[in-house]
């Protein structure tokens, strides 16, 4: 585990892209990296206005992932590990720098 001198906050940046918009590889301060990756959402979304129910009425649901190799698909980051307990990016050793992509997911009613 990375000691908190790592995470320095007034120095740990990350690259958001936001797949269906023109965020893409956008600077983004992260606060508090021992947040939540639930909490992280939520802020990323009031900060950057992003909509919580699409053009049909339905709920959106946000995810963050990791590209893990070029040209591959995002490694989704979950809100949970196995027994239960709330993951933050320290728990997927994201380190500033690191590109993440925020991907909307709309839940069918």
């Amino acid at each position: 585990m990375m000691t908190d001198e790592f995470y320095n906050s007034d120095e740990f940046i990350i690259f958001l892209t936001i797949d269906g918009t023109s965020y893409e590889e956008v600077e983004v301060r992260v606060s508090d990296p021992y947040k939540t990756i639930r909490d992280q959402i939520n802020s990323i979304v009031t900060v950057f206005e992003l909509p919580k129910i699409d053009n049909g009425g339905n709920p959106i649901q946000y995810l963050i992932g990791q590209i893990m190799e070029d040209g591959g698909e995002p490694e989704i980051l979950e809100f949970e590990d196995a027994n239960g307990r709330e993951q933050a990016l320290i728990d997927y050793d994201i380190q500033s720098g690191d590109h993440l992509h925020l991907i909307s997911v709309p839940i069918a009613g």
